[in-house]
């Protein structure tokens, strides 16, 4: 039987930093060797994670002023080693305060947020929202008092980003839109991030042309962010590691990922095998356009997208190498997502072929000690770990912080001497 206990919100972060100190890795018990500083692969000022693993907690009322804080786990001293050591049911921690003091001392040091709402009852209160400029901006205010009384850095942000641009349809951009994109280029300014950017790839399209279109887009935003020392990013899934549809249309009598006869002969549009990132970073301007990318996504886009129509209409093979295509575009990739997988059984081009876990979780199948050394990630680059899953909604609502819990303390433990 678990009892149930009450604490401060002080003693249970108090408890937080102590059985970081204790444990060991990985939440099958494995155990990793403890971080060597000399040898580390993240620099520990760039330990990070996006905010949207614990969407869950900035939305929730949090232990402050709150007579019946939500109840959780977060772990026993034997956690993360024993994942079954839950340890009593604590307060958990609700809105951006309360988080940003749980990850500090998880060992995280930069953030990058999903959106800025968060529950009224939380200090700091609602969001007032971009209707309202003069208390939106005044909002961020508070937020980087917050980061800066914990320790921590936003890095960027999955928010706003524009449908119009300088020179865009129309022949130019909205008051709106124009409006809205100061205004949000300002409260990240506040925030101090170096940048800003989106959940969603450049565009949704597989096409040359409209690939020219987001192109000429992100360059006319990027400008407009210059004066404010922040470069504008869009976020990779895998669809963006596609093949770009760019030749002619041909006719296909084989099956794409199997090759099996088709029924009929079917009329397709050809690709010469570039993808459509790659298209997108050889076009645009290499001084302003940076993207983020995602590992596990560039994984699962190794996984489904093998096969392309040449433009005889014939199947042709090619198997993405992610640490390759980031090594190549090694000073456009700013930001990571450091997202783990773990590897299903399905074949190529059925499914993702991953399922998301912890990041350094013993199942990972995803190689991060060879991309981060070959990338020199060591105070280049800016991951920021991932989990789509990591909240556990009402049966298991301290899940996405025990998940933190792991993640922090793999990254701090990748090694290259280890």
């Amino acid at each position: 039987m678990v009892m149930e206990q009450k604490f401060t919100r002080r003693e249970v972060l108090g408890m937080t930093a102590g059985l970081l100190t204790a444990a060991t890795l990985g939440p099958a018990g494995a155990a990793l060797a403890q971080p060597n500083a000399a040898g580390r692969l993240i620099r520990p000022d760039r330990v990070g994670t996006i905010l949207y693993t614990q969407r869950d907690v900035p939305s929730r009322a949090g232990i402050w002023n709150n007579p019946s804080p939500t109840m959780g786990y977060l772990g026993g001293p034997n956690f993360p080693d024993d994942p079954n050591d839950l340890g009593p049911l604590v307060p958990l921690p609700g809105g951006f305060l309360e988080l940003f003091e749980f990850l500090a001392e998880c060992g995280f040091k930069q953030v990058e947020f999903a959106g800025y709402n968060q529950h009224a009852a939380n200090r700091g209160g609602a969001n007032p929202g971009p209707g309202n400029p003069t208390a939106y901006l005044e909002y961020a205010k508070t937020l980087r008092k917050f980061l800066d009384d914990t320790g921590l850095e936003a890095i960027g942000n999955h928010g706003f980003i524009p449908n119009t641009w300088p020179g865009g349809p129309g022949g130019g951009m909205s008051q709106a839109d124009y409006d809205r994109f100061h205004l949000e280029l300002e409260f990240a300014s506040i925030l101090g991030m170096p940048y800003m950017g989106t959940g969603g790839d450049p565009t949704s399209s597989r096409h040359k042309e409209d690939w020219d279109v987001a192109a000429e887009k992100w360059e006319a935003l990027n400008e407009l962010a210059r004066p404010y020392r922040i470069k504008i990013y869009p976020h990779n899934h895998a669809d963006a590691y596609n093949f770009l549809l760019d030749g002619p249309m041909v006719e296909v009598t084989e099956d794409l990922n199997t090759g099996q006869p088709l029924p009929q002969p079917q009329i397709v549009r050809s690709s010469s095998g570039k993808r459509m990132m790659q298209y997108y970073l050889d076009i645009t301007n290499r001084n302003l356009c940076v993207c983020e990318i995602d590992i596990y996504w560039a994984y699962v886009a190794q996984h489904r997208f093998q096969w392309y129509y040449n433009e005889n209409g014939e199947r042709v093979q090619d198997i993405l190498d992610p640490i390759a295509q980031i090594r190549n575009n090694s000073t456009r990739y700013h930001l990571y997502h450091a997202k783990d997988g773990e590897r299903t059984t399905q074949p190529p081009g059925v499914g993702n072929g991953y399922n998301m876990i912890p990041f350094g979780d013993p199942r990972s199948a995803i190689p991060y000690k060879q991309l981060f050394m070959e990338q020199r990630a060591h105070g280049l680059k800016n991951p920021n770990y991932e989990q789509d899953n990591a909240p556990g909604g009402a049966a298991d609502p301290g899940q996405s912080l025990r998940f933190a819990k792991i993640s922090a303390r793999n990254m701090m433990a990748l090694n290259r001497r280890t």
